[in-house]
């Protein structure tokens, strides 16, 4: 298999992953939370880790990570869920592509993928960390408009615990502490002597 025919297919793969997650459920089954409806994962689905590392085939961890929040998935009633419904086009076919940089471990690739009504051309990284590792997308242009890819909103930050301090000491200056202690009178005791 030449470059060209291995990169197409990898990028075929690797931008349909999103849609079969979200796809994947078969049930009937819908929970609804504040208006929202909701469907449990499969098995092969039901942890984040699981879609993380399905999702890790073919992309860099950052681009994991926005993947998997863009999902919006809830814990319903102990099971794992995606928002019901229908998974609209995306562009997921390449219809073109052309190496734009080739070198032995980082590969720059420029394809146009169809899908719906769609025609986008994008820009994807390709890197690996040796000759023998697979290679995995990095960075993909185009990010903004596409559901899959858009930057999820940073979590607010955790509330700072309240640290509680001892009370101060109040300071003493040495002329004053010795004032301020009573000094013990002692009385010297005799000790009789025994016969």
């Amino acid at each position: 298999m030449d470059h060209e025919r291995f990169f197409r297919h990898m990028i075929e793969q690797a931008e349909q992953v999103w849609s079969r997650v979200v796809s994947s459920p078969r049930r009937k089954v819908v929970y609804t939370v504040n208006g929202v409806d909701y469907t449990p994962l499969p098995d092969r689905f039901n942890t984040r880790r699981k879609i993380a590392r399905y999702f890790r085939r073919f992309w860099g961890k950052r681009l994991t990570r926005v993947m998997v929040c863009n999902l919006n998935l809830r814990v319903v009633k102990g099971k794992l869920c995606v928002p019901a419904g229908d998974v609209p086009p995306l562009p997921t076919m390449v219809q073109s592509l052309r190496i734009v940089r080739n070198r032995p471990n980082q590969k720059v690739i420029r394809a146009v993928l169809t899908g719906g009504a769609t025609r986008v051309r994008i820009d994807y990284r390709l890197v690996r960390t040796g000759p023998s590792s697979p290679f995995s997308i990095a960075k993909r242009t185009a990010r903004e408009f596409d559901i899959r890819y858009r930057s999820c909103p940073a979590k607010p930050a955790a509330a700072a615990k309240p640290t509680i301090r001892p009370a101060a000491k109040p300071t003493i200056k040495p002329a004053a502490k010795l004032a301020a202690k009573p000094t013990a009178v002692r009385k010297k005791r005799k000790l009789l002597k025994t016969p």
